[in-house]
């Protein structure tokens, strides 16, 4: 008998695959097959572009140079981030693509 997953397992699941993560991991990690991690994933892109053409409801955060560059240092430092791991938040929550030089390069002015 298949096993009945929650909603957000499948969900994290498929933003897991979504942001990257080797979909046989997740496969082996949650006991899902990789063709449903796939089907998962699929999902949460669908869900994800539904979002693109809502207006938000409120403030909009400006992501100038300043407040990017604060976020960079503050996911490395206090949290431990990997420059990927970086990368992946600024395209998760802010939407917006962030090289890898740029973060390199903000974390060595920073020691300087």
């Amino acid at each position: 008998m298949a096993k009945a997953y929650e909603q957000s397992e499948k969900f994290k699941v498929g933003c897991q695959a979504m942001g990257g993560k080797s979909v046989s991991d997740l496969a082996k990690e949650s006991g899902m097959s990789r063709e449903y991690v796939y089907q998962q994933k699929a999902q949460v892109e669908q869900y994800a572009q539904t979002l693109d053409g809502e207006k938000p409801n409120g403030k909009v955060l400006e992501l100038d140079k300043a407040f990017k560059d604060r976020t960079i240092l503050s996911l490395a430092f206090d949290c431990s981030a990997s420059l990927e791991g970086i990368q992946r938040f600024f395209e998760s929550i802010y939407r917006t693509h962030i090289s890898i030089g740029y973060i390199s390069g903000v974390l060595k002015k920073s020691r300087q």
